[in-house]
């Protein structure tokens, strides 16, 4: 059984001794956060001291001076603000200089914060992620390690991967005619030879001035005469690329035609224009048009055949001599699939061409899903501001892109021949200034009127 004794003596705590109200506490302390402090003999107020009718009260909180952690501006000292989880001096605003008097990391050594890192460096987590990943990681106190922000390195403007300097560099048997075969059909792709000088072995004797050759020694005397003994206007270097430049006079691999690959070997036209240039290209487009009346009855251009012009409804296109619905405005012109541009109605031409992908900074940042993306010149472009905005971890030897001068991620680039990468096949390539890019114009006709 059990029962209530009224002469039960109560122990109550003493000063300091915790509680959850006053009446918890012994006789002359009263309960402040769930501690029982002393008051003055006669009552008083709560929060005093003890004496002159008032509490002691509890000890305020240690607030954190200079440098110290925090999660919020009430935890540090007055004129001091929470940045980065650090105090620091409220009116400076910025705790990723780091606060002064804390011994701050160097590169490599490990963090929590940017503002655990010295001047100029950021703290980047360990491990994978992508850029939008570091941007959170990095002032979320993770595990990670002091890294440069900036480099320090200016892109060369140079590039691995051109073929030839000059046009004598040309001059070389490609590795893709080296092979040792020729099938049943004597197609003639190929040579049975590995160099200019086996070539002009196994041609002793042979007259590659004959009116007629055929089959191997056909492909042999056209591969001597291309690619060793080349004369001063067989071969052009445009913009690092080989292109065959003398004449033809049939397609293909034999004498008076056309080479397939080039030295480095890239895929070149085998076909000759006979009936026009006489240079190795395909042959002019056939036109169906050079004024407007002339579209009646033609097919448009960008229907797949299945559509004709009526009278009045296409427009002749000039630089192509082909026919394509007319528009008179924008709102005429067509969205192309899955491509991020908008068309626009050049109403000189009477055609929708491909305009600009963007219009303001603001579409930009819903497009690209990052405020970092400008639109500039018509198209959505990512705007850094240190290297480290354009690579991982700089730190580890990721360096692989800077921020260039207009604020654009560029490759570091090449300085010298031996840092470039060879073909697949071993073929020495060049580094040589990078060819800016020229975007083409694309036609179209309009989808309604």
């Amino acid at each position: 059984m059990v029962g209530c004794d009224g002469d039960a003596k109560v122990v109550k705590s003493g000063e300091d001794e915790s509680c959850v109200q006053t009446s918890d506490c012994s006789e002359g302390l009263k309960c402040f956060n769930n501690v029982c402090f002393k008051t003055a003999t006669g009552g008083g107020n709560e929060g005093g001291d003890g004496t002159g009718g008032t509490t002691s009260g509890p000890p305020g909180p240690v607030l954190g001076g200079e440098g110290e952690s925090c999660d919020k501006r009430a935890d540090c000292e007055a004129g001091l603000g929470c940045f980065n989880q650090r105090c620091v001096d409220a009116a400076s605003g910025d705790g990723g200089a780091g606060p002064g008097g804390v011994t701050l990391g160097s590169v490599g050594e490990t963090c929590g914060l940017t503002s655990d890192c010295g001047p100029g460096l950021a703290c980047l987590p360990q491990g994978g992620g992508n850029f939008s990943d570091i941007r959170l990681k990095a002032g979320s106190n993770s595990v990670g390690v002091c890294s440069y922000t900036d480099s320090g390195i200016e892109p060369t403007g140079n590039e691995c991967g051109a073929e030839c300097l000059v046009p004598e560099d040309c001059c070389e048997l490609p590795v893709e005619v080296h092979a040792l075969w020729v099938d049943a059909l004597g197609l003639r792709h190929r040579t049975g030879v590995n160099s200019c000088a086996e070539l002009a072995s196994v041609l002793d004797g042979v007259n590659c001035n004959a009116a007629v050759l055929t089959g191997l020694n056909a492909a042999r005397c056209f591969a001597q005469a291309t690619y060793c003994d080349c004369a001063n206007d067989t071969w052009a270097c445009t913009n690092g690329r080989c292109g065959y430049d003398a004449t033809c006079s049939a397609d293909d691999a034999t004498p008076g035609g056309c080479p397939t690959y080039s030295r480095a070997g890239n895929i070149l036209t085998n076909l000759c224009d006979t009936l026009g240039t006489e240079k190795c290209q395909p042959p002019a487009v056939t036109t169906s048009c050079k004024a407007d009346a002339d579209c009646t009855g033609e097919l448009v251009a960008d229907s797949a055949g299945l559509d004709s012009c009526v009278a009045g409804e296409c427009t002749c296109y000039k630089p192509n001599g082909l026919c394509y619905r007319k528009c008179g405005e924008d709102l005429d012109c067509p969205v192309p699939p899955g491509a991020p541009v908008r068309t626009t109605c050049d109403t000189k031409a009477k055609v929708c061409v491909s305009g600009d992908s963007c219009t303001s900074d603001a579409a930009c940042a819903v497009l690209q899903g990052d405020f970092r993306f400008k639109c500039i010149e018509g198209a959505c472009e990512f705007e850094c501001v240190s290297d480290l905005d354009c690579n991982y971890a700089i730190t580890n030897g990721g360096l692989q892109r800077v921020c260039n001068a207009n604020k654009r991620c560029e490759s570091i680039g090449c300085t010298a021949d031996e840092e470039c990468p060879g073909t697949a096949f071993g073929v020495r390539l060049f580094c040589a200034p990078k060819v800016p890019s020229v975007p083409g114009v694309s036609v179209y006709s309009a989808t309604t009127d």
